[in-house]
């Protein structure tokens, strides 16, 4: 039995997430740590796809925050794309559906993002960006289990 992604549910699940990360992100904070669910959910959605589904799926995901978030519009998308080409390559070479490979790509991927988006738009005090971007990671490796549940049922269909 063979099992196959499908994209339209997907790509909804994504948007979804995105509109969640707008309404909830801001009041899910602890402690100052904030979760990015748009991110977390494209990086748990990438371990289900190939390199250019996932690029383009980043490429979605980037867009949106970018234009959200209205600053850094290009390091944004080129980030988010770049990694979720780079989760979507692992397809063949690891095991990917379990839930302890979704929490290190949330974790491993938002440094990754996060990493190529300062190397793109250096911000000003870099410790600081630093113990926001370890916080979030954090957060968001605990939020992928959550998510990686709920993506999984969206993302496949038995062949």
């Amino acid at each position: 039995m063979r099992r196959e992604v499908r994209r339209l549910p997907v790509i909804l699940f994504l948007l979804a997430a995105f509109v969640v990360h707008c309404a909830l992100a801001g009041d899910m904070a602890i402690r100052g740590a904030r979760p990015d669910i748009a991110l977390t959910s494209l990086l748990v959605c990438c371990l289900f796809v190939d390199s250019s589904t996932g690029a383009a799926l980043g490429f979605l995901v980037g867009l949106l925050e970018a234009s959200y978030a209205d600053q850094f519009v290009g390091s944004i998308i080129v980030s988010r794309t770049l990694t979720g080409m780079l989760l979507g390559a692992l397809e063949e070479r690891v095991f990917r559906d379990n839930v302890f490979m979704a929490i290190a790509a949330a974790v491993l991927g938002t440094v990754a993002t996060e990493t190529l988006f300062f190397l793109f738009a250096p911000q000003p005090h870099a410790l600081r960006w630093f113990i926001r971007t370890g916080e979030a990671s954090l957060y968001n490796g605990a939020l992928s289990i959550p998510i990686y549940l709920v993506a999984r049922r969206v993302a496949f269909r038995r062949t």
